[in-house]
């Protein structure tokens, strides 16, 4: 009997030291965990802008199409429709356009409608974005300036010869015209001599 009640106390007292630290471990999780419970300051920070292309300032741009690409991080990333592309030159503002998401923080804008401004002049981009979190934190980029330099292709050799071919005809029948309103007066002249 000896044996099994010292056996049964050393079984309870092993239960009794388990249940208490176990209780002590739930304590120190609780303790550990009172962060979630607690207000979590909110962001403030504003999403950072950079460009990808054009990747320098004074880009020149000599096609039709061009892509701006632009990079844009922020621990709560912009929603579609906060992110936008404003276009303008030193004396006007032109448009904002809403860029379009590529995946990977990555945002662009493809203007192909380059043709319709004026060439050789200078075009300012800028781009804002709006994060996605409770506080809204707006970032704006630095400003990038591009130039127009869109070449105008030369006319080739077979376009030239129309060109000569086009005239020489309207010459030669401007020729013709003004010999046949001169040829009757003239043969009239002659016949009237005789």
């Amino acid at each position: 009997p000896i044996i099994f009640i010292t056996l049964f106390l050393a079984i309870t007292s092993f239960q009794i030291f388990n249940y208490l630290s176990n209780l002590n471990e739930n304590q120190n999780n609780y303790f550990n965990n009172e962060g979630l419970f607690i207000a979590q300051e909110p962001d403030t920070t504003a999403p950072i802008i950079i460009f990808l292309q054009p990747l320098v300032n004074n880009t020149i741009i000599q096609t039709t199409t061009y892509t701006i690409k632009v990079n844009i991080s922020d621990d709560n990333p912009p929603l579609y429709g906060n992110v936008t592309l404003q276009m303008s030159n030193y004396t006007a503002f032109l448009f904002n356009v809403t860029m379009e998401y590529d995946g990977e923080n990555q945002w662009s804008f493809k203007w192909d409608n380059i043709s319709s401004y004026p060439n050789l002049d200078v075009y300012i981009i800028q781009v804002w974005a709006k994060d996605s979190s409770p506080t809204e934190n707006q970032g704006k980029s630095n400003k990038f300036y591009i130039y127009l330099s869109i070449k105008t292709d030369a006319p080739g050799i077979l376009t030239l010869l129309l060109y000569v071919f086009a005239i020489s005809i309207i010459f030669a029948g401007i020729i013709v015209c003004l010999n046949k309103k001169l040829m009757p007066k003239s043969s009239n002249k002659i016949e009237g001599k005789n």
